[in-house]
């Protein structure tokens, strides 16, 4: 494949969220889901990755300044095209994959195999799937993989309403399309300029448009509402915990709470209703009993935590031992036993 650039649109206010937090700042076991697309479109290897901000800037800016991205503004929300358009004096001369920051549930395998259907088909290519409710979402109007139209929810006829399969909005343009951008009109109802519209403007010249079926629409969809917020962090736990077995890690039930960047070592066992959290790095040989807290803390090899105890801000050294119902933020050395009191 050419040069590849990653736009990432995370410009909205997501008014369904109700809240004065801009929406891709909203966190999902315990990191802003817009984190999770930074991960994913690094782990590509790009040239170049652009985040289009707008609503809640400053705060979005702050938190990506650690990452190797570069953040622009939208400063009028025109839609997703004019929003790709603002990107574009930015990017690397390539072609441009275009992500949600609202998008979080995404797996870099699934992106893959959508870069590999592009590779083949050198169009501009969207990213579909099928939901048994459709509504509000763009519906797709296709012959076998060549898409005809994608119709936004309030231009459709009742009859392209009836239709289940959607756009997700993710897609990729190559470089020599790019320039269609320019060519969309704001002629809808909601008068914005939309990127599916370059679907129309490739036709009229000449340009194949292909859509690419993802199965899981839990994976590719946005998130819009605090249900599916609720939602999305219940799906990403589980895949949490469903990484750390494969890694080693025994776990007496599915009821814990692991946040990503939590790192546990081989043989460890954890018990129920266990809530580890932040910077926390656990190693092996750990047992770890039933409602523990364990928060920015380090718990060495061969470490027996007892139930309800809670560490935040602590080391617990090796073959050390805590004692149940204590609560400690000190160093903890083999033979001591953790106080009850933080100390």
């Amino acid at each position: 494949m050419k040069k590849l650039n990653v736009v990432i649109l995370a410009a909205g206010k997501g008014e369904r969220m109700i809240s004065k937090r801009p929406k891709v700042m909203h966190e999902i076991m315990g990191r802003p889901m817009i984190r999770y697309v930074v991960e994913r479109a690094r782990e590509l290897a790009p040239a170049k990755i652009v985040v289009v901000v707008g609503h809640g800037r400053e705060e979005v800016r702050e938190y990506l300044k650690a990452y190797p991205v570069t953040c622009v503004l939208q400063r009028e929300q025109k839609g997703t095209a004019h929003a790709l358009l603002s990107a574009g004096r930015f990017i690397d001369k390539g072609d441009v994959l275009v992500l949600y920051g609202d998008v979080p549930m995404i797996e870099k395998e699934t992106l893959k195999n959508f870069l590999s259907f592009y590779g083949k088909v050198k169009s501009v290519t969207f990213m579909t799937t099928d939901v048994p409710d459709p509504g509000g979402y763009g519906r797709v109007i296709m012959s076998g993989d060549e898409i005809i139209e994608i119709k936004e929810d309030a231009d459709a006829t009742q009859q392209e309403r009836e239709i289940k399969r959607i756009n997700t909005g993710i897609c990729i343009i190559p470089v020599r399309s790019f320039p269609l951008l320019r060519s969309i009109s704001a002629d809808n109802k909601k008068g914005e300029y939309y990127l599916t519209d370059i679907c129309k403007v490739g036709r009229q010249k000449g340009q194949g448009i292909k859509g690419y079926n993802h199965g899981n629409a839990q994976e590719v969809l946005g998130i819009n509402s605090r249900r599916e917020l609720l939602e999305a962090n219940a799906i990403m736990r589980q895949r949490i915990v469903e990484q750390h077995m494969q890694r080693g890690v025994t776990f007496l039930d599915k009821n814990v709470y692991i946040e990503s960047g939590v790192k546990i070592g081989i043989d460890t066992t954890i018990f129920p209703n266990c809530y580890l959290f932040g910077n926390t790095v656990i190693g092996s040989d750990v047992m770890i009993g039933p409602n523990v807290i364990v928060k920015d803390s380090v718990i060495h090899d061969n470490v027996t935590i007892e139930g309800f105890a809670v560490i935040e801000g602590g080391e617990i050294k090796e073959n050390a031992k805590v004692e149940p119902f204590s609560r400690t933020g000190r160093v903890a050395r083999a033979g001591d036993v953790a106080g009850r009191k933080k100390r």
